[in-house]
C-alpha cells in the first residue's frame, strides 16, 4: 500500500512540472541555437554587427612548420 501511494505521489508531482507557454510573440529566436530570448538578443545587438577578419593564407614552408605549430601551442 505504502509503494502504491509513493508510485501515486511521484507520478503526481510529474505531471505538475512547469510548462512555459510559447505563444508566437514570444518564440523570436531559433530555439535550437538560442536557450533564451536574451540571449538571441545579445547576439544580434553585439555579436552580428561585428566585423570580423578574413581568414589569411598563410604560407608555412616545410622548414618552418615546427617552430610555427610550437607558435601556436604557446598562444593557445
Amino acid at each position: 500500500m505504502l509503494i502504491l501511494c509513493a508510485l501515486s505521489y511521484i507520478l503526481k508531482m510529474a505531471s505538475r512540472k512547469r510548462k512555459t507557454p510559447s505563444t508566437p510573440t514570444q518564440v523570436k529566436f531559433d530555439r535550437s541555437r538560442f536557450t533564451s530570448q536574451e540571449a538571441w538578443e545579445r547576439y544580434t545587438d553585439v555579436i552580428v554587427p561585428r566585423k570580423l577578419l578574413p581568414e589569411r593564407n598563410v604560407v608555412v614552408y616545410t622548414t618552418e612548420f615546427d617552430e610555427f605549430l610550437d607558435e601556436l601551442a604557446r598562444r593557445h
